[in-house]
């Protein structure tokens, strides 16, 4: 069962799929929430004029915590799609800027107060540097059936380092088509920070932090009872390991 204490804005996401292509191109005047549905950075008109495309995706080439404007977090380094960089992905979500509140969003006049990106799967003090004390990273779309890869007989979400790897089934090349929610299709971003050599360290550590919809998410301050809605402490289990058969949390 869905949880009953879920945000808005994720529940909202789960309609955004069928609701996009239509946004460019509908004449009537739609009050959409502050986070309406998906879209692609790198499209500058898959938003209603009242939104704009945040990217979602906090990854960064060697897998450090992302170095957003005003962070100052030791070691980070710079966002391949968000920030400066909020352009250069294929992930995103339309948001109504004016509702972010001042200072809890990205800093940076490329993606000025978007919800600043994090990954769901990050340790609670990652968590805490990236979005800030008594925050959380809530997942902002639930991963397709597309995007599950086996491994040993185990379902589970595939990400950039199972490119090119014969033991995972089915392998992935991350062409446009391979998956249904993966970052960067065909590592266009990497290839460009690699100076277009396949063969160079960085463009194979680049791939290798690529990622579906289970590694992105917004920075939230939740209300008391609440909880994101692809929380496993809620119950929640992602479709790949629905294709294993577990049962919700706590059974």
């Amino acid at each position: 069962m869905r949880p009953q204490h879920v945000l808005r804005f994720l529940l909202v996401n789960g309609l955004a799929v069928g609701l996009g292509s239509t946004v460019a191109t509908s004449c009537i005047k739609v009050n959409y929430p502050t986070v309406a549905f998906r879209c692609d950075p790198r499209q500058g008109d898959n938003c209603p004029d009242s939104h704009f495309c945040c990217s979602d995706d906090p990854s960064t080439a060697d897998g450090e915590l992302p170095n957003y404007l005003g962070k100052n977090i030791p070691g980070s380094s710079t966002p391949l799609y968000a920030d400066t960089a909020n352009r250069q992905g294929t992930s995103g979500m339309c948001v109504r800027t004016d509702d972010i509140p001042m200072g809890t969003g990205l800093l940076d006049i490329a993606a000025l107060n978007c919800p600043i990106p994090c990954n769901p799967k990050w340790v609670a003090g990652d968590v805490s540097a990236v979005c800030g004390m008594g925050r959380v990273c809530c997942q902002t779309v639930e991963l397709a059936d597309k995007d599950c890869v086996q491994e040993g007989g185990v379902w589970r979400a595939v990400s950039g380092a199972d490119i090119g790897q014969t033991d995972v089934v089915p392998t992935t090349n991350w062409n446009n088509v391979a998956h249904a929610t993966h970052q960067d299709p065909n590592g266009t971003v990497c290839l460009a920070l690699a100076g277009g050599d396949p063969k160079s360290p960085v463009f194979t550590s680049c791939i290798q932090h690529l990622t579906v919809a289970d590694q992105r998410g917004f920075c939230m301050a939740l209300q008391a009872g609440q909880a994101c809605p692809t929380d496993p402490a809620v119950g929640y289990r992602n479709i790949c390991e629905a294709k294993n058969g577990l049962p919700p949390a706590g059974m």
